[in-house]
């Protein structure tokens, strides 16, 4: 495989997140989404990468007195940065979705919320003149106000 067809799908997500404008709640999805899979093509790439790079370097000799067991405990601890890498890869994936939750939970739900909120109260009989009911905060029953109590 050539260098161009392994950074090609990589190449195409970055730059999908370069050109999107924050305009619209679409543009933070979609910002969210490739933000995603650029986290996980990264934690993938990365850890294969760290799981090669263990494996080469664990085959080197090393001293003959150790039998090679120094170098694959060495190789073990090269591989391990990068494995951390790749779960700092997976965490910048998670943000944008984090982001996106967020996003809904502050901005869109309450708005939801809103709406529902004055559909309720549109169904609802609105307050006017009543007789015979007693009037909500009213002081007593109808037809009572010259009496005396």
């Amino acid at each position: 495989m050539s260098d161009e067809k392994l950074g090609s799908n990589l190449t195409q997500l970055i730059n999908q997140l370069e050109k999107i404008e924050f305009r619209t709640d679409r543009d933070l999805y979609q910002y969210a989404r490739i933000l995603r899979a650029i986290g996980l093509e990264l934690h993938m790439r990365v850890g294969m990468d760290a799981d090669m790079v263990a494996a080469i370097l664990g085959q080197y000799k090393g001293k003959w007195f150790t039998f090679g067991l120094q170098s694959k405990v060495r190789a073990k601890l090269v591989g391990a940065h990068l494995r951390g890498g790749a779960s700092a890869a997976k965490v910048l994936g998670l943000s944008g979705v984090k982001m996106y939750a967020s996003f809904m939970k502050h901005f869109i739900q309450p708005e939801i919320e809103a709406e529902r909120k004055a559909r309720e109260g549109k169904d609802k009989a609105k307050p006017g003149f009543s007789i015979g009911d007693k009037p909500k905060g009213s002081a007593g029953e109808p037809g009572e106000a010259g009496r005396a109590a």
